[in-house]
């Protein structure tokens, strides 16, 4: 379990993170599992009456998703439920998510079977894409920008072109053709749904960005 003033986020077989600031008198609670496609889904989100801060000078024995509170008030709840924004929610959910992957990798990636375990953390992908911006080595350039577009996938970004363009330098149109022939010549996966962003490293895309790895 992983507590900060008005959040939590909780890693085990199934992901929750939790928030105490998005709607007065209220705890909201999503659930998060991985599915058939290795894509992280939100599965569940709970409105409930506001609960217990998690606190760490002191046992917790609330789990993450359970209401243990007494009192209930139906009325508040239906009225506040108006105020969430469930794409921004779930997108603030995933950051945090993948925020705690980047700074403790191994326990992460220990409590989620190293699915989504890459050789590069996007951190070090965005060094290297600068570094090689002018190569004429397209597989490496497949290979990184996949692994940052899966990454944009991951938490939820609806517009991660933008986010890799401001990241690389590269132009956003650079991106969608580099993307579009990742796809074609078998880095990513396409999307679940036809249209939609999406898709996951294939096996070909992991080996070569491991390859890449043993050079270094």
């Amino acid at each position: 379990m992983y507590m900060k003033k008005n959040w939590n986020l909780q890693i085990d077989n199934v992901i929750w993170v939790e928030f105490w600031d998005e709607i007065p008198l209220s705890t909201i609670s999503l659930k998060f599992i991985i599915n058939n496609n290795n894509e992280l889904l939100n599965s569940e989100i709970r409105l409930l009456p506001l609960q217990p801060k998690p606190n760490t000078d002191t046992t917790y024995k609330r789990k993450a998703g359970e209401d243990i509170c007494t009192e209930t008030n139906s009325q508040l709840m239906t009225l506040h439920t108006r105020q969430v924004n469930l794409l921004k929610l779930r997108h603030r959910a995933l950051n945090l998510i993948f925020d705690y992957q980047e700074l403790n990798p191994k326990e992460f990636n220990k409590n989620t079977k190293n699915i989504f375990n890459y050789p590069f953390s996007t951190k070090e992908a965005n060094k290297i894409l600068k570094k090689i911006k002018h190569n004429k080595n397209t597989e490496d350039h497949l290979s990184f920008i996949s692994l940052l577009y899966v990454a944009q996938i991951h938490r939820g970004n609806i517009s991660p072109y933008n986010e890799m363009n401001k990241s690389t330098g590269y132009s956003i149109n650079y991106l969608k053709n580099l993307v579009k022939k990742a796809r074609k010549d078998g880095y990513l996966t396409k999307p679940v749904n036809k249209g939609t962003s999406g898709g996951t490293l294939t096996k070909m895309c992991k080996e070569k960005l491991s390859s890449y790895s043993s050079t270094i």
